[in-house]
Protein backbone atom coordinates (compact mmCIF):
# COMPACT_ATOMS: atom_id res chain seq x y z
CA UNK A 1 0.00 0.00 0.00
CA UNK A 2 3.14 2.53 1.05
CA UNK A 3 4.16 2.09 -2.28
CA UNK A 4 1.11 2.54 -4.15
CA UNK A 5 0.41 5.67 -2.60
CA UNK A 6 4.66 6.74 -3.50
CA UNK A 7 3.97 6.50 -6.63
CA UNK A 8 0.76 8.35 -6.92
CA UNK A 9 2.70 11.30 -4.97
CA UNK A 10 5.07 11.22 -7.31
CA UNK A 11 2.91 11.12 -10.64
CA UNK A 12 1.36 13.77 -8.30
CA UNK A 13 4.41 15.75 -8.62
CA UNK A 14 5.32 15.35 -12.13
CA UNK A 15 1.83 16.20 -13.30
CA UNK A 16 2.11 19.55 -11.26
CA UNK A 17 5.39 20.22 -12.38
CA UNK A 18 4.81 19.53 -16.25
CA UNK A 19 1.32 22.35 -16.04
CA UNK A 20 3.51 25.19 -14.93
CA UNK A 21 2.17 28.45 -16.89
CA UNK A 22 4.12 29.18 -19.52
CA UNK A 23 5.34 32.99 -21.11
CA UNK A 24 4.47 33.27 -24.50
CA UNK A 25 5.66 36.90 -24.38
CA UNK A 26 3.85 40.04 -25.49
CA UNK A 27 1.51 39.43 -28.56
CA UNK A 28 2.19 40.64 -32.05
CA UNK A 29 0.70 44.06 -33.12
CA UNK A 30 -2.22 42.50 -35.49
CA UNK A 31 -3.56 40.02 -32.98
CA UNK A 32 -4.01 43.38 -31.01
CA UNK A 33 -6.12 45.05 -33.43
CA UNK A 34 -7.80 48.27 -32.16
CA UNK A 35 -11.22 49.66 -33.25
CA UNK A 36 -10.22 53.44 -32.14
CA UNK A 37 -13.39 55.85 -31.72
CA UNK A 38 -16.11 56.53 -34.30
CA UNK A 39 -16.74 60.03 -33.10
CA UNK A 40 -13.01 61.15 -33.17
CA UNK A 41 -13.15 59.68 -36.91
CA UNK A 42 -16.06 61.15 -37.77
CA UNK A 43 -15.05 64.57 -35.82
CA UNK A 44 -11.24 64.69 -36.17
CA UNK A 45 -9.58 62.19 -38.45
CA UNK A 46 -11.96 62.38 -41.29
CA UNK A 47 -12.07 66.19 -41.84
CA UNK A 48 -8.60 66.75 -40.48
CA UNK A 49 -6.57 63.96 -42.32
CA UNK A 50 -8.23 61.94 -44.25
CA UNK A 51 -11.09 63.97 -46.07
CA UNK A 52 -8.68 66.95 -46.41
CA UNK A 53 -7.71 68.22 -49.73
CA UNK A 54 -3.91 67.85 -50.29
CA UNK A 55 -3.34 70.18 -53.45
CA UNK A 56 -5.73 69.31 -55.16
CA UNK A 57 -5.87 65.50 -54.27
CA UNK A 58 -7.88 63.91 -51.56
CA UNK A 59 -7.01 60.02 -49.72
CA UNK A 60 -10.78 59.21 -51.16
CA UNK A 61 -10.31 60.07 -55.06
CA UNK A 62 -11.03 57.21 -57.27
CA UNK A 63 -7.51 56.91 -58.70
CA UNK A 64 -5.81 56.56 -55.42
CA UNK A 65 -7.83 54.89 -52.28
CA UNK A 66 -11.26 55.15 -54.05
CA UNK A 67 -10.57 51.55 -55.82
CA UNK A 68 -10.56 48.28 -54.73
CA UNK A 69 -6.85 47.86 -55.81
CA UNK A 70 -5.35 49.40 -52.49
CA UNK A 71 -5.51 48.21 -49.07
CA UNK A 72 -7.38 51.07 -47.90
CA UNK A 73 -10.16 52.05 -49.85
CA UNK A 74 -12.05 55.45 -49.11
CA UNK A 75 -14.77 56.82 -50.57
CA UNK A 76 -16.16 60.45 -50.28
CA UNK A 77 -19.44 59.98 -47.78
CA UNK A 78 -22.37 61.49 -49.28
CA UNK A 79 -24.53 61.04 -45.98
CA UNK A 80 -24.20 63.03 -43.03
CA UNK A 81 -22.35 60.97 -40.28
CA UNK A 82 -24.88 59.70 -37.28
CA UNK A 83 -24.77 57.12 -34.93
CA UNK A 84 -24.72 54.58 -35.84
CA UNK A 85 -22.65 55.49 -38.56
CA UNK A 86 -23.91 55.02 -41.98
CA UNK A 87 -22.78 52.63 -44.80
CA UNK A 88 -19.94 55.35 -46.36
CA UNK A 89 -19.03 56.24 -42.83
CA UNK A 90 -18.88 53.06 -41.92
CA UNK A 91 -16.76 51.68 -44.47
CA UNK A 92 -13.94 54.96 -44.65
CA UNK A 93 -13.51 53.71 -40.44
CA UNK A 94 -13.03 50.45 -40.68
CA UNK A 95 -10.78 50.22 -43.69
CA UNK A 96 -9.00 53.42 -41.68
CA UNK A 97 -8.76 51.54 -38.23
CA UNK A 98 -7.55 48.51 -39.91
CA UNK A 99 -4.57 50.45 -40.76
CA UNK A 100 -3.87 51.47 -37.85
CA UNK A 101 -0.84 49.62 -35.46
CA UNK A 102 -2.36 50.25 -31.96
CA UNK A 103 0.92 49.22 -29.70
CA UNK A 104 2.84 51.80 -32.09
CA UNK A 105 0.76 54.73 -33.71
CA UNK A 106 3.54 56.17 -35.29
CA UNK A 107 4.51 52.83 -36.89
CA UNK A 108 0.74 52.63 -38.63
CA UNK A 109 0.46 52.34 -42.26
CA UNK A 110 -2.31 54.87 -42.13
CA UNK A 111 0.73 57.73 -41.01
CA UNK A 112 3.49 55.90 -42.57
CA UNK A 113 2.43 55.88 -46.23
CA UNK A 114 1.40 59.52 -46.69
CA UNK A 115 4.33 60.93 -45.06
CA UNK A 116 6.40 58.96 -47.49
CA UNK A 117 8.25 56.51 -45.13
CA UNK A 118 7.03 53.84 -46.96
CA UNK A 119 6.27 54.52 -50.62
CA UNK A 120 2.84 55.83 -51.38
CA UNK A 121 1.66 56.71 -55.22
CA UNK A 122 0.25 59.83 -53.44
CA UNK A 123 3.59 61.33 -52.13
CA UNK A 124 4.18 62.97 -49.23
CA UNK A 125 0.91 64.51 -48.11
CA UNK A 126 1.43 64.86 -44.34
CA UNK A 127 4.92 65.90 -42.60
CA UNK A 128 6.25 63.69 -39.87
CA UNK A 129 5.30 64.93 -36.33
CA UNK A 130 2.82 67.06 -38.11
CA UNK A 131 -0.64 67.86 -36.83
CA UNK A 132 -1.98 64.54 -38.54
CA UNK A 133 0.49 62.32 -36.74
CA UNK A 134 -0.84 63.73 -33.09
CA UNK A 135 -4.67 63.62 -34.42
CA UNK A 136 -3.80 59.85 -34.70
CA UNK A 137 -2.09 59.45 -31.96
CA UNK A 138 -5.14 60.88 -29.74
CA UNK A 139 -7.42 58.54 -31.93
CA UNK A 140 -6.29 55.69 -30.01
CA UNK A 141 -7.23 56.73 -27.13
CA UNK A 142 -10.97 58.17 -27.76
CA UNK A 143 -13.87 56.59 -27.11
Amino acid sequence: MKGRLARLLSLAALLAAACQTVDLGTPPADVNACMPGQMWFVDQIWPNFLGKDYNGKHCYDSDCHGNSATPLTLVNPIEPASFPLPADWAKNYTAAAHEMNCSDVLDSALLLLPEYVQVHGGGALIMKGGPEEMLVEQWVTQP
